[in-house]
């Protein structure tokens, strides 16, 4: 009777192999991180993207809005003249509004301004002296001006503002935001930029 002896190979791994397996574990590892990195990398860069963008659409809707309620006279026993001379211009906007930020009519013609204090846009209430903050990192702040049939005003006043009548005439403002994130883009180096545009349609005053 034969008996079958079990093979024994007590020799293991010998160096070169192991360092074979080393080398392909260093290589599968590397490649891993790599991925890693670059998937970090790029959901960072679309993080401040996305925040820049929603930071220029709140901006965009709260300028949007004073634009579309400014002149607005509950009332209707004044005509209140909605963009103000001699201070709306190319960099900024002033609007004048019926009521009050606390939504009451008493002291009635409010003035909203909008321009940038370095690279700070803000919203200004003369008024009450109340500083809004709508965005930072901004680095242009421009408006253009539109009559009826889309007629184009260029501003004449002293340092590009609108004269009485040409603020009387506009009808139509068009707001250019351009702004640049709070942090920079981790696979550029730089801050990401991006900018939005809106024309707005007046609907009250004069």
């Amino acid at each position: 009777m034969k008996y079958l002896r079990p093979i024994l190979n007590d020799k293991g791994l010998t160096l070169v192999e192991l360092m074979i397996v080393l080398v392909l574990s260093l290589l599968l590892m590397a490649a891993v991180y790599m991925t890693y990195q670059l998937q970090h990398a790029t959901g960072q860069s679309q993080l401040q993207v996305t925040a820049t963008q929603q930071d220029l659409r709140a901006s965009m809707d709260i300028i949007s809005l004073d634009i579309m309620h400014a002149g607005a006279d509950p009332t209707l026993t004044q005509t209140i003249q909605g963009v103000v001379e001699n201070t709306s211009g190319l960099t900024s906007l002033k609007l004048r509004m019926d009521l009050n930020s606390d939504g009451n009519t008493n002291g009635a013609n409010e003035n909203i301004t909008y321009s940038l204090t370095g690279n700070n846009l803000e919203r200004v209430d003369i008024g009450s002296g109340v500083i809004q903050l709508l965005a930072n990192n901004v680095t242009q702040l421009s408006f253009t001006y539109f009559g009826t049939q889309y007629t184009p005003i260029n501003p004449t006043g002293g340092g590009n503002t609108l004269t009485a009548a040409e603020a009387q005439s506009v009808r139509y403002v068009n707001i250019n935001i351009v702004k640049n994130s709070d942090k920079n883009d981790p696979q550029t180096g730089q801050p990401v930029t991006r900018s939005l545009q809106r024309t707005i349609c007046r609907r009250n005053g004069i």
